[in-house]
């Protein structure tokens, strides 16, 4: 526990930057390993020939620094809104003379931690075991979730979310937020469970329940 509250010491930068590069290895990893002109085609066999599926696959791997360049970004406005969210539910706790904005902003950070792990689970998973794999696949695929007891076939599209948001690594994430408030802002142990209670959980059903009907919306 030490180690782990050692780790939580960190301040926001540090752990920002220690966030965003873990994800940025991850990128690189999956399009320079799992992802290829084989994959492609994989892909896109039913729709295109294998050179057309090439011409493809060059043509994405040329703006491929896009997903690099957006990526800090959208970590930073999902750390923001999340500790938004758990801040609301340190007011409705009446707690907010004890716990800062700042504080809160850096547990979620190091909280982060837990899906950069299932990043790298999934990469291992796919590079060790997967065999012949296409893009669906990997998309498809969340380690430890729901998800894994279906086919692809077996399921609507709009069901692939929330299958995939309920696994074990999420649990250990909203575990990680509470033991977080609890060390860090030295608050009591049920009032940091509250908090989550409160706040991150409706916030992220409310989250589910919108990517679920845009999925419905966009099907139609």
């Amino acid at each position: 526990m030490s180690l782990l509250f050692r780790y939580y010491s960190l301040n926001r930068l540090q752990l920002f930057i220690g966030i965003v590069l873990s994800n940025l290895i991850l990128i690189w990893l999956s399009k320079a390993v799992l992802i290829n002109e084989i994959v492609f085609y994989n892909t896109y066999s039913e729709q295109l020939t294998y050179d057309r599926s090439l011409k493809l696959f060059e043509d994405l791997s040329r703006i491929s620094w896009i997903s690099y360049a957006f990526t800090p970004i959208m970590l930073l406005i999902k750390f923001s809104l999340v500790s938004i969210v758990l801040y609301i539910g340190i007011v409705f706790c009446n707690i907010q003379d004890k716990v800062s904005l700042g504080s809160v902003f850096k547990i979620v950070i190091a909280s982060e931690l837990v899906f950069v792990c299932a990043g790298f689970v999934k990469f291992l998973w796919f590079y060790l075991f997967a065999g012949n794999y296409d893009l669906n696949d990997l998309v498809f695929f969340y380690p430890l979730s729901l998800i894994n007891f279906f086919k692809t076939s077996e399921i609507s599209g709009f069901w692939i979310f929330p299958l995939q948001t309920i696994n074990l690594f999420h649990l250990g994430y909203i575990i990680s937020i509470s033991y977080g408030l609890f060390k860090v802002c030295k608050i009591e142990k049920s009032d940091s469970d509250k908090i989550v209670l409160l706040s991150y959980l409706p916030a992220l059903v409310i989250w589910v329940a919108l990517i679920m009907f845009l999925s419905i919306d966009a099907s139609l």
